[in-house]
């Protein structure tokens, strides 16, 4: 049975870094960039889904509605202040993030989405799970400092970022030292970064941006479904959000072309 869409908030593929103001295409390692990403960009004349997000009422969150509720998530989700705030990156068509509301339905769940389709689809996704703990907000990944405060996240989770394979184009990717630290500004001290990728390399690279002091291992397996980590029957010691046992859409296609998936943990250590 679908969720009923709540009321309005007040008026007041994974991700990639920022864009820059000359290109709506992803990537840049502006920290600040004059780029502003906005919904209302979205012409319905070339999407559907722009206009389509309205079926979803409340449940889907716009850039500019979003930037409003920075702070406030558990408060609009209907969770008290004491309630673990979740996010995924890039849920794409839904799976995992319905997945990760239901296994934790005392957190306040948050998807950041680029694309209007997938808002639409892990949205409703989740209303026909008859999941009531969620947003879904239509922005870009780069800006998170403008959606979340300083430590108010207890998990962020992300499912296949882009890989951006060729040399020209690593300044692209999700997973470097901007985004660590971005991190480490929005994540409470304890707080949780769970990364699955079917891109090999991004093992190795998940641990040189959050190996080091704050950050402390949780899990670490370069063959999830064939590694002797055992994960899948058991959640690592000390960790908190546990979800890397449920399949993501890209990691049940990636395992039948027979590819392999990583997945990495880290904590946020308090500070001394």
């Amino acid at each position: 049975m679908k969720t009923e869409a709540p009321g309005n908030p007040a008026e007041s593929e994974a991700g990639t870094a920022a864009p820059r103001e000359e290109s709506s295409s992803e990537g840049s390692e502006d920290q600040h960039p004059r780029f502003r990403f906005k919904s209302a960009r979205g012409r319905s004349d070339l999407n559907p889904y722009v206009d389509r997000l309205k079926e979803h009422g409340a449940w889907v969150v716009t850039s500019e509605e979003a930037e409003q509720q920075r702070g406030n998530w558990r408060s609009l989700i209907g969770k008290g202040e004491a309630a673990a705030l979740l996010l995924e990156i890039g849920p794409g068509n839904g799976f995992f993030f319905h997945t990760l509301a239901s296994r934790f339905p005392e957190a306040a769940v948050v998807g950041v989405e680029i694309r209007f389709k997938r808002v639409w689809m892990t949205a409703n996704k989740a209303r026909e799970a008859g999941i009531d703990n969620f947003r879904v907000i239509h922005h870009h990944s780069g800006y998170l400092d403008l959606l979340f405060e300083e430590r108010e996240i207890d998990a962020v989770f992300v499912n296949h970022p882009d890989p951006w394979p060729k040399e020209r184009h690593h300044k692209h990717r999700l997973l470097q030292p901007s985004f660590a630290a971005s991190l480490k500004r929005l994540l409470k001290p304890g707080g949780e970064v769970w990364i699955k990728s079917d891109f090999s390399p991004y093992g190795a690279l998940a641990r040189a941006v959050f190996g080091s002091s704050p950050w402390q291992e949780l899990a670490y397996s370069e063959d999830l479904h064939g590694g002797e980590a055992g994960l899948l029957e058991e959640a690592p010691t000390g960790a908190r959000f546990w979800c890397a046992d449920s399949e993501t859409n890209y990691e049940r296609k990636s395992r039948k072309k027979g590819e392999t998936i990583m997945v990495a943990g880290y904590r946020l250590s308090p500070p001394d």
